[in-house]
């Protein structure tokens, strides 16, 4: 008997990827098939399994990648193929997600399914824009309404007495094309004309973007501003708590989208704490880790020992154990080419040095590290000779990374590019290049800083505009290069 598969239905919140359940994010990382729709946040693609296969659903008005029906067949065909499939949805599966259609076809076909619910836009994006959908002064009910539905004209067939007498809140989801038809019908059948309205596109995302009225003006504001969908329209008293900038599109870095080059398998701590500042970030591209065991004969144990990376300590230790060695057999010092790798050595127990406190008279140095990184090793240690040199591990580029970068470029999410290294200079190149892109058209919509000299030369030689330089090679230089007016992309809607 195979193995039998099962579908995840789950819910990817509103658009930022902290939103996402625990249990959604571990299906997520288990599955060997992922269909997932427009409004996920495409970053979310990077937390999927290296191995997994990606299939773009994605629907616009009029416009579908995949109708719904050839969604339902690709459900139950990789189903009863036993597979893990998860099914991403932006929001919550079953508000306007057709998750009921989803799941009555898998029940018929046999096909083992759960629902996995997700913050649903409504709430997750009004709270993002300070809005709380219930409050107890203002508001006591709370609605959510499709903004189009299947009728000819694709304006919502409801019962607009009661939805305008009856409920405090009223959220309209993907209404912004029926907006006056929405504003008409409420103030017709008893609503205020003067009820605060609050618009929200791309709801807790760097793209957030508001704008307030009342039933009477908002169709002419939101013709001014040229709002579009995705978007919720909130109706109610509620509305008018919103008093400038929220929590969310106050913090110093909120609206920047920026792609962070990677050289590693290794999420950068940079990285999180530019997202813990308002930035969403993209580490790119994203690689994978794949380990050259040692053989107990290739294993030095008379020579100082230089690890190239934590990566490479991790190997070290797994080879020593996969042959049975005692750490007592290696004779030589340890050393570490950075403080993260020397701390990565003290977790292993074993006392790490720096570079700079070896004797250069010393014995034979062996360094252990990356395939790549001891091609560049080999022309600082010139002197020493190549068996000197141990590659403990290779890195390789998940194909699925370049489906992200492509998905968050049609969206125009890609502003800022920073380079740390020399070495990202050219993982993301490569990577940009085999998404059909060169540094040079790159550089027309998106500004490039460097961390040093040498990642500017390296950027320049490759075809960038680098726009600018740190002063010093810090997180601290790149957050206030990244709070200058210059390179504050913030605004754009603001």
């Amino acid at each position: 008997m195979g193995k039998q598969g099962c579908v995840y239905l789950v819910g990817a919140g509103p658009g930022d990827i902290g939103l996402v359940t625990a249990k959604g994010y571990q299906y997520l990382q288990q599955a060997e098939v992922v269909l997932y729709d427009r409004l996920v946040n495409p970053l979310l693609l990077e937390y999927a399994s290296p191995q997994a296969e990606f299939i773009y659903c994605g629907k616009m008005p009029k416009k579908h990648i995949l109708r719904q029906e050839a969604i339902n067949d690709l459900l139950i065909q990789h189903g009863l193929e036993g597979k893990k499939v998860v099914r991403l949805k932006g929001g919550d599966p079953s508000v306007f997600g057709r998750v009921g259609e989803e799941a009555e076809a898998l029940e018929q076909a046999g096909v083992p399914y759960e629902i996995v619910p997700g913050i649903t836009a409504g709430i997750g994006a009004a709270a993002y824009a300070g809005v709380p959908v219930t409050h107890r002064e203002h508001s006591l009910s709370f609605a959510v309404i499709t903004g189009h539905d299947k009728s000819p004209s694709g304006e919502p067939l409801i019962d607009w007495h009661a939805l305008a007498k009856g409920i405090d809140t009223i959220a309209f989801y993907m209404g912004i094309g029926n907006l006056p038809h929405i504003a008409d019908q409420l103030i017709s059948h008893g609503r205020s004309p003067d009820t605060p309205v609050l618009l929200i596109q791309w709801g807790t995302t760097g793209k957030q973007r508001t704008l307030q009225g009342s039933l009477a003006n908002i169709v002419g504001k939101a013709k001014t501003a040229q709002f579009k969908n995705p978007a919720i329209i909130l109706v109610g008293e509620v509305s008018e708590i919103k008093k400038g900038e929220s929590w969310f599109e106050s913090k110093p870095l909120f609206s920047q989208h920026l792609l962070l080059g990677r050289a590693s398998d290794e999420q950068s701590a940079i990285g999180q704490h530019l997202r813990d500042q308002g930035a969403e970030v993209f580490e790119f591209p994203r690689m994978q880790l794949k380990k050259n065991l040692l053989k107990e004969t290739d294993i030095p144990t008379d020579k100082d020992l230089l690890f190239l990376s934590p990566a490479s300590v991790d190997v070290f230790f797994a080879s020593l154990q996969a042959n049975k060695m005692d750490i007592r057999h290696i004779q030589g010092d340890f050393y570490g080419v950075s403080p993260k790798t020397v701390k990565a050595l003290a977790s292993y127990h074993c006392v790490g040095k720096e570079m700079s406190e070896r004797d250069p008279h010393a014995s034979t140095l062996v360094i252990l590290g990356d395939s790549e990184g001891i091609d560049r090793e080999k022309q600082r240690y010139s002197f020493v000779f190549d068996q000197d040199f141990i590659a403990t591990h290779t890195y390789t580029r998940v194909p699925q990374t370049l489906q992200t970068f492509r998905r968050l470029q049609e969206e125009e999410r890609i502003e800022t590019i920073i380079f740390p290294n020399v070495r990202a200079v050219k993982t993301v190149t490569e990577s940009f290049q085999e998404c059909g892109e060169s540094p040079e058209n790159i550089s027309m919509y998106a500004q490039v800083i460097c961390f040093g000299e040498k990642s500017k030369q390296a950027a320049v030689k490759a075809g960038y505009s680098v726009d600018k330089v740190l002063s010093e090679p810090t997180e601290k230089a790149l957050f206030e290069a990244l709070l200058q007016k210059e390179f504050s992309l913030a605004a754009a809607f603001s």
